[in-house]
């Protein structure tokens, strides 16, 4: 009898220590599935800002150089889309959906017709949307030959989401493009490659001289 009770407590030892053993597990399993949720969740918002990052940066090389007053080296008349230096905010990571969404351009519009260009169908809660802002000009000393007279900085702002709307990343590149010169310029399309403009002027030497990206991060 002694030693069925002994044998009755061990069974019942080893009943909760398995009990606990599979209790931790599932627990693990339902934090990695949490965990993976919200890997997911940061990939999206950030896939997303960088679809606004791409259309903010194609407006920007596909504008003309009427658009831009000429040796203008602030406080200019820019492009519809591009503000001055110091009209946005220093952090605008910061603001929320709405103030995007008042200042901001969505992605796969166009912001002279508003006009749709695409749709996209895994945008989030909240569609991506761009702001592009010139940071700094910089007249080309003697200019180059094909006419560009000067460099401008800007920075390309790009918000997204998560399907979930505590889910958002912003990004900033830092890119800079020639004015007043004779060059082809891109269409305004999705995935328009600032390097494709940039390709022009391989043969340039100018110690002045940038285009392109020069920077990014993501910055929320």
């Amino acid at each position: 009898m002694k030693e069925k009770g002994v044998a009755l407590i061990v069974g019942l030892v080893l009943l909760a220590a398995i009990s606990l053993l599979a209790l931790m597990a599932a627990s693990g399993m339902i934090l990695q599935k949490h965990m993976a949720s919200n890997f997911q969740q940061d990939l999206q918002a950030l896939e997303n800002a960088g679809i606004a990052t791409v259309y903010g940066s194609a407006w920007l090389f596909s504008r003309a150089n009427h658009e831009r007053e000429v040796s203008c080296v602030s406080n200019c008349i820019l492009p519809v889309a591009i503000s001055n230096s110091g009209e946005v905010p220093a952090h605008p990571e910061y603001e929320d959906a709405a103030w995007w969404r008042e200042n901001g351009v969505e992605a796969g519009f166009d912001p002279i017709t508003t006009g749709m260009l695409m749709s996209y169908d895994g945008y989030g809660s909240e569609p991506p949307h761009w702001i592009t802002e010139e940071l700094h000009y910089e007249p080309l000393a003697g200019g180059l030959a094909d006419g560009t007279e000067g460099i401008a900085y800007y920075r390309v702002l790009g918000r997204g989401t998560g399907n979930a709307a505590a889910k958002v990343a912003v990004t900033e590149s830092i890119l800079a493009r020639p004015w007043g010169g004779d060059y082809q310029l891109p269409e305004f399309l999705p995935g328009t490659d600032p390097a494709e403009f940039c390709r022009q002027f391989s043969g340039i030497t100018h110690s002045q001289f940038k285009c392109g990206r020069l920077a990014w991060r993501q910055r929320r």
